[in-house]
């Protein structure tokens, strides 16, 4: 039941952001900056909120184990915790610049292919060791970006950038241990709103009036931001790293389908032989996670 309950948490949070697109084109006439802006705005709001009451006694620990840290390890915490806060500021503006004025299938492309970036990275710096089944399907993926590329290079530029950037981001994050994942997203959320203050008046030219915009950005901030995260890390309790990895393919898929098929928009045939290999791709780079969670699930 445990287990069951963390599946669940998982793949609810995967089938949020799946659907993510729909409340981003409600609000499709603001430029993206200005989403970006209230919905950090709202986002800290929230998270403030809930570290100073339910998640209290974490952020407390998190105080203490910072101030136990020599002066070599703070400034690398610091670091470390200001460069997740860009990372997290562009990949945000880019991904509500793509949904909103390029198109859903790229943002779709753009989470496919971040898996495989992030654990290129994660070779490339931190030395993380890939077997030559998963390069053979790095190679694989760059082949279908290729044809992708020849289709749209803009569109192929924008999902490289977008998931660079989340890819590093993650890859900082793993040097950031002991502290709670909630407390630092908080903390990463409101250096970004500092410095989207700093840039307000080249960010937001006056402050929409509709409440229609503050409606929908406060629903992208509980419901599409917050809440998933939570279920996420809720599932991290107890599900491992490799069944996380495969489920988040989820998200994407969704975002896909709804390009397809509520945005009507178009595939080409390089592009579908381009979807085709990644799929290939992806398969065969997950392939000992598959084996992995066949494991798990016929443990009785």
């Amino acid at each position: 039941m445990r287990i069951s309950r963390h599946y669940s948490a998982a793949i609810s949070a995967f089938v949020i952001w799946g659907f993510f697109p729909i409340p981003l084109r409600w609000i499709q006439s603001y430029p993206a900056s200005e989403i970006l802006f209230f919905r950090i705005l709202l986002s800290l709001i929230v998270l403030v909120l809930i570290l100073g009451t339910a998640r209290r006694k974490a952020l407390l620990d998190d105080v203490r184990l910072f101030r136990e840290f020599n002066l070599n390890q703070r400034r690398k915490a610091v670091m470390i915790t200001l460069a997740g806060a860009l990372l997290l500021g562009v990949n945000w503006l880019l991904f509500i610049y793509i949904v909103n004025s390029v198109n859903v299938k790229t943002a779709s492309f753009t989470y496919l292919i971040c898996p495989v970036i992030t654990a290129v990275l994660g070779s490339v710096i931190l030395k993380e060791r890939l077997t030559s089944l998963q390069w053979f399907a790095v190679a694989l993926c760059a082949a279908s970006c290729v044809l992708i590329g020849l289709n749209s290079a803009p569109e192929l530029v924008y999902s490289l950038l977008t998931a660079l950037t989340y890819a590093l981001y993650l890859i900082s994050q793993r040097s950031l241990q002991g502290f709670d994942r909630l407390t630092i997203l908080g903390l990463q959320v409101l250096i970004t709103f500092l410095g989207l203050v700093a840039l307000y008046p080249y960010l937001v030219d006056g402050a929409p009036t509709e409440s229609w915009f503050y409606i929908v950005v406060g629903i992208i901030a509980v419901f599409f931001t917050v809440i998933p995260l939570f279920l996420n890390l809720f599932a991290l309790n107890a599900i491992n790293a490799a069944t996380i990895g495969i489920l988040m393919y989820i998200n994407p898929l969704l975002n896909f389908i709804l390009a397809i098929a509520l945005y009507k928009e178009t595939v080409t045939v390089l592009q579908a032989c381009g979807y085709g290999i990644i799929l290939a791709g992806l398969l065969l780079f997950n392939y000992s996670n598959f084996q992995k969670v066949r494991a798990l699930v016929r443990t009785p």
